[in-house]
């Protein structure tokens, strides 16, 4: 049901200029702190690539119609414009956003070859909402109040020779966390928790060992397979 599509490193780089983040219409925006890295594997050469993912997610108002196309994580709106890479080293992103659904619209993880993205075409074409089923394809989250996400890894293994590649969505979880009930999966990616020895690796030593953020324990079927 999900595969990644393959674009040219140049190619991508004319896209996602204008993905700004939305400003608030409140006086008192409820701040998200959040990080996704993306993990690309070359199998064949045993290469890999560690950067922050390059998220695009849309708000979905109350009476069904979708908000504008944002970015978080990749890189700044400035280097976007000015046709820079969009892929840095991998850090915890704090952003302001009004109350309300936000979701996964797209995503693109950088390896050393390639950009890979989530669907073909620019990401205003893209879409991460499942109309059939009137449900997130990828992840929803719940805005009422601050929340500081658990650390997430998109994983792709690609072995080239054999043209074959595997997707994961790996979530980090310290001792005692589980994943927010904020948050809701869809159908294309369901999460399984990573290693503690790779979330180490990707996020920093000490991971396992941080204080869990107030309002993250939650328990039910969101929950990361252990």
């Amino acid at each position: 049901m999900f595969s990644l599509i393959f674009v040219a490193v140049l190619v991508a780089f004319g896209l996602g200029a204008c993905a700004t983040l939305p400003k608030p219409t409140t006086s008192a925006p409820i701040s998200v702190t959040i990080n996704f890295a993306g993990v690309f594997t070359d199998l064949a050469d045993e290469s890999t690539t560690t950067k922050s993912a390059l998220t695009y997610w849309r708000k979905r108002n109350d009476d069904g119609s979708l908000g504008d196309r944002f970015a978080i994580g990749g890189a700044n709106a400035f280097n976007r414009a000015i046709n820079t890479t969009r892929f840095r080293k991998v850090r915890d992103e704090v952003v302001a956003l009004d109350s309300g659904e936000y979701f996964l619209d797209s995503f693109e993880l950088e390896s050393s070859k390639s950009i890979a993205i989530s669907q073909d075409g620019d990401y205003t074409k893209r879409d991460g909402w499942d109309h059939t089923k009137n449900s997130p394809k990828y992840l929803l989250l719940s805005l009422q109040k601050p929340i500081t996400l658990p650390k997430f890894i998109i994983e792709v293994l690609e072995h080239r020779e054999q043209g074959s590649k595997r997707v994961r969505l790996l979530v980090c979880l310290a001792d005692g966390e589980k994943i927010p009930e904020a948050l809701r999966f869809g159908t294309y990616m369901q999460p399984q928790r990573a290693p503690k020895a790779m979330c180490e690796e990707v996020f920093g030593k000490g991971f396992g060992t941080r204080q869990v953020p107030s309002g993250v324990e939650s328990s039910g079927a969101n929950s990361a397979e252990k």
